[in-house]
């Protein structure tokens, strides 16, 4: 098995879970891991690439809101 190395520039970054909360009937609310709302969609015309785009852009703008701030520590950071 090959191992790759991670850049001691790079910062990690976290992994965010999403979930689909169809708790109404007619819309289903993409949320986060900690439940914060992501998108809605209609029950009805909902498809997964839908799904799958708003969870990207979700999380692009969370690391261009928190990568810039420094709040994603890098590894050499984390352990000093």
């Amino acid at each position: 098995m090959r191992w790759s190395r991670v850049s001691k520039e790079a910062p990690l970054l976290p992994k965010f879970d999403y979930h689909l909360d169809e708790s109404d009937p007619d819309v289903v609310v993409l949320r986060r891991q900690d439940g914060a709302f992501v998108a809605a969609f209609s029950a009805r015309g909902v498809t997964r690439e839908c799904i799958v785009e708003a969870a990207r852009e979700d999380y692009a703008a969370l690391l261009r809101e928190n990568v810039g701030s420094g709040a994603f520590a890098s590894e050499e950071s984390r352990s000093a």
